[in-house]
């Protein structure tokens, strides 16, 4: 069982004391993919790393397809953990700044 954390805006850049709490095996890679969250791109960008630790990602752009309806959004992502225990990402839609 997992045990939630706060997180303080610090958390945003990976702490390399920071321990791992969640392992990328335990989430569901051929649904991310299918819906556009892609393994290798948040490990390019460090990201993944930050998903592990409990922390919320960087800001990403997302492509997020499914059968009914594909979107292009700037978010930051973040595990959460199911009543059940198992780890699913939430996703924070990064509003667009007005001008």
């Amino acid at each position: 069982m997992y045990k939630k954390i706060l997180l303080t805006s610090t958390d945003m850049y990976m702490n390399p004391n920071k321990p791992i709490i969640f392992k990328a095996e335990q989430l569901d890679w051929k649904k991310l993919e299918a819906v556009g969250i892609r393994r290798k791109e948040l490990e390019k960008d460090g990201n993944l790393d930050l998903l592990l630790q409990g922390a919320e990602t960087g800001v990403t752009t997302l492509n997020l397809k499914t059968p009914v309806f594909s979107l292009t959004m700037d978010a930051t992502l973040k595990l959460e953990v199911e009543p059940d225990g198992r780890p699913v990402i939430g996703i924070n839609g990064i509003r667009p700044t007005e001008e």
